[in-house]
């Protein structure tokens, strides 16, 4: 039993690390296409594209970059119905017209989101360079997404049937 035991927490520890390369790996490539990523710069409007464009990435479509500087987190965003530790999802909304929505898996990066407090700043800055700045105005927990109204919902599933999540309002758009 002890042996079984061990032996599933290897695999776990394996897969998380795999997870970890892989998303290493992509925002290492994001670099590479998106200007200034990670990085402080001037401050211009503009407004990006909707639907949002993607890349792929090792087979994996990315639509941007989610970053939380106040929690060191910078995670590839990718499509919908991809869901893999270190990588967040684009699960609904848009930066554009709002109601952004992003997921994130509890066993990973997102598991900070607790932390966070009211005024943080969270950006996304999509394929084309366009950055959009959010600020952190609450946090709660639901039971279904569409009970959530906020421009931006960043979210993890805390149980099978609740995320927690955090809300928040749009700053500026920045290129």
């Amino acid at each position: 039993m002890l042996i079984g035991i061990a032996a599933l927490a290897g695999w776990q520890l394996y897969v998380g690390n795999q997870s970890s390369i892989k998303a290493d790996n992509a925002l290492e490539s994001l670099k590479n296409i998106i200007p200034n990523l990670g990085e402080e710069h001037d401050i211009n409007m503009g407004t990006g594209r909707d639907p949002l464009a993607a890349v792929s990435i090792d087979g994996i479509d990315i639509v941007g970059v989610i970053e939380v500087p106040s929690l060191d987190i910078m995670a590839p965003v990718t499509t919908e119905n991809f869901s893999e530790d270190y990588f967040a999802s684009w699960i609904g909304g848009s930066p554009v017209k709002g109601h952004f929505k992003i997921l994130g898996g509890r066993n990973d990066l997102f598991r900070k989101l607790s932390k966070l407090n009211p005024g943080d700043r969270v950006v996304f800055t999509d394929i084309d360079g366009v950055r959009y700045m959010y600020e952190v105005t609450t946090q709660y927990h639901l039971k279904k997404w569409d009970e959530g109204d906020n421009e931006m919902m960043l979210c993890y599933e805390s149980d099978k049937d609740t995320f927690f999540v955090v809300g928040c309002t749009s700053g500026t758009t920045i290129d």
